[in-house]
């Protein structure tokens, strides 16, 4: 009676330390998961923020400037664009294109 309670205990123990190395390694597993979850929702949720915060004031220049040009061929508008007023760097087109700038 006794052996017999003693190969259970045995056993019992062998098992136990089976599941603790188990759920030791799936501990480990969804500390990770839930790292990596963190780090997708940022990927995905930070630039969404940032364009939330920026993205309205560039659309905005950038709206303003392209109605400048719709409106009726605005001759200031296309002047200040060929003079380099609007970040468009004219001499380092080449002389083919500057002479219909002139």
């Amino acid at each position: 009676m006794e052996e017999d309670i003693r190969k259970l205990l045995e056993k019992n123990y062998a098992l136990s330390k089976e599941t603790y190395r188990m759920v030791k390694n799936i501990r480990s597993y969804t500390r990770w998961q839930r790292f990596w979850g963190w780090v997708k929702f940022i990927i995905i949720v930070l630039p969404i923020i940032l364009a939330i915060v920026y993205l309205p004031a560039i659309l905005k220049d950038l709206t303003q400037k392209y109605q400048e040009l719709l409106r009726g061929g605005n001759a200031s508008a296309i002047q200040n664009i060929i003079n380099g007023e609007n970040g468009i760097d004219t001499k380092n087109l080449s002389p083919e294109i500057q002479k219909y700038l002139k």
